[in-house]
């Protein structure tokens, strides 16, 4: 059973992750030949306080410069 966890920014609506769902079981269930019942998607919603990218917070940093 794939289990894919996406971790995203909070504010997408709901039909966007369902289209996003979509999507990637679609694709795993076409290359993998796994049923789709059997793929699991989740979504995880992070601020952008909690995010790094490239060693920089992405917002609400307090650190000094």
């Amino acid at each position: 059973m794939p289990y894919i966890n996406i971790s995203i920014f909070p504010g997408h609506p709901k039909e966007r992750k369902a289209r996003i769902a979509k999507k990637i079981s679609d694709i795993i269930h076409e290359e993998a030949n796994v049923p789709n019942e059997l793929i699991w998607v989740t979504f995880q919603e992070i601020p952008p306080d909690e995010w790094a990218i490239g060693g920089k917070m992405c917002a609400g940093s307090d650190e000094k410069k």
